[in-house]
Formats: C-alpha cells, structure tokens, sequence
C-alpha cells in the first residue's frame, strides 16, 4: 500500500482525520477524537515526512489538479457527497455511510434559520440557501458550537462545480430533523 500521506495521494492531516473517523463510523465504533487520530498518527509518521498543512512551504498540492473539480453536477447528489468527502465527517440524513461526527449533522431546513439568528455569525447569508452556499464557499463564517474550526476544506468552491453545490444546496435546504429525508436524484 503507498504511503497515503506522500505523493501522489498526499492526505494532510485533516483529511487522513476524516478518513479514519468514517471508517470507525462505518463499522459502529466510537471514533478517537481528531486529536487522538493526529497524535497516533504523528507516533508513527517522522516529523520529516508529516503532511505539511496546506499553502505550507513545501507542501504538496492536494486532490486533483488546480482548477479541475472533483465532481461535476452530472452525478446523483449521494455520489456528490461520497466524491467530495463529505460523508466522512458529516452525518447527512438519506446518504448511506454519512455518520461522520467531526463535523455537525446537516438538517440544514432545521439548523440554518437557527445559525443565522445566533449573534456568533458573522457572514451575510439571510436564506436557508445562501447559508448552506456560503457554509460550502466560506466555511468559516460560522462554526457550529462544539466543533473545531479549520477542519472543513476552504477549497470547496473549486472541488465542486456550480451544478453540483446547486445539487448538495437543494438536498440539504431540504433536511429537516425528525422528518424524512428527500428523494436522492
């Protein structure tokens, strides 16, 4: 197996956070916090060969090519969620595998007119879709009570075409806690 935190895949160590924590929420396990899985991972891997956070001199380019996004629009709204990652720290109502908890829980129809109102947010959105847009474009603007900031991709803007972030928009202005969730199309 290549060494996961190297070229060509180069995982930060965010995104191998990420990773472990869904496959610990995959099969049932409660998973170490992100700061357990970075320690470990910091035991096992020379500080000389540690992903170096991103923008980091020397740190290599993650994903795929600047510019070229990871997902289109033409894929169904699950695939737009397993293909940029979101599953793995998100639990995303409908989306099989979404059980992530380093992020919080997208019932966005339930949780976002609540965020605008909450005197700690600091963007300009005043609709349930401009929250979600600007929590995918800026994710910064508002940190869920509970959940560490810089943790979520800045660079979502670029992974994801306008198609596909208008697909994840609808789907998730649609979650409402307690209730079914849409119909994956």
């Amino acid at each position: 197996m290549p060494a996961i935190h190297k070229p060509p895949i180069a995982l930060s160590f965010d995104e191998l956070i990420a990773v472990d924590t869904w496959l610990f929420a995959r099969e049932g396990i409660e998973p170490p916090t992100p700061e357990e899985i970075e320690n470990a991972y910091k035991k096992f891997i020379p500080e000389a060969d540690r992903p170096k956070p991103a923008g980091a001199p020397g740190a290599a380019p993650a994903g795929p090519a600047p510019g070229a996004p990871v997902v289109t629009g033409d894929e169904p709204v699950n695939e737009i969620f397993i293909k940029a990652l979101c599953f793995a720290c998100h639990t995303i109502p409908g989306i099989q595998g979404a059980v992530g908890v380093v992020g919080p829980k997208l019932v966005e129809k339930t949780n976002a007119p609540n965020r605008l109102k909450d005197p700690n947010y600091k963007g300009n959105a005043t609709t349930v879709r401009e929250y979600i847009m600007e929590s995918i474009i800026t994710p910064s603007k508002y940190v869920v009570p509970g959940f560490p900031d810089n943790i979520m991709p800045k660079d979502f803007g670029k992974k994801l075409n306008a198609a596909a972030i208008n697909k994840v928009i609808n789907y998730l202005s649609q979650l409402e806690e307690g209730k079914a969730p849409p119909k994956i199309e």
